[in-house]
């Protein structure tokens, strides 16, 4: 039949192929279901979701935890890639930082990158939520914030940073 496909109709179909991509697809809207709605790698070990998941598609067989950490991670590191692209580009942006404390009094430090795209259309990129385990001074929150500016391309494009009234904040 692929013989017969491939001779009336030009390239041969593979159906393993054809699976392979729905699984590719599947795979996909599992990694965006995690990232989008903030669930747990262990989502595919519980057994209702495996049951909804036999029922929505019996061929499909769920990827492990650590596989599909391994997709967020590379899904992740896609996104970032494609936001620093664009930051590349970008002639002027403002900055928000907040320190903030975990519920076990961990501390972080967290950035985010405003400007206004190609369209006018104001657009928001994190640039990283850092553990802050140093004091905070001033002098260290300046370091973090410039290491955050020089990974993410934007050193000499801010023209705003904004904070809480923080005196910390505020010296840095």
């Amino acid at each position: 039949m692929i013989r017969h496909f491939t001779a009336k109709h030009g390239a041969a179909v593979n159906q393993g192929n054809i699976h392979m991509d729905r699984k590719r697809e599947l795979d996909g809207a599992l990694v965006n279901m995690v990232v989008k709605d903030s669930q747990p790698f262990s989502i595919v070990d519980d057994c209702g979701f495996k049951e909804l998941v036999a029922l929505l598609d019996p061929r499909y067989t769920l990827p492990s935890r650590r596989v599909l950490k391994e997709m967020v991670v590379k899904r992740y590191e896609e996104e970032k890639m494609k936001a620093k692209a664009v930051l590349q580009k970008v002639e002027a942006v403002s900055l928000t930082a907040d320190m903030w404390t975990s519920i076990n009094m961990d501390a972080y430090l967290a950035v985010t990158c405003h400007y206004v795209d190609d369209s006018a259309k104001l657009t928001t990129v994190l640039l990283g939520v850092l553990p802050f385990p140093e004091a905070h001074t001033a002098v260290n929150i300046t370091a973090a914030m410039r290491s955050l500016m020089e990974e993410w391309g934007t050193e000499g494009k801010v023209t705003s940073i904004v904070t809480d009234a923080g005196a910390n904040m505020v010296a840095s």
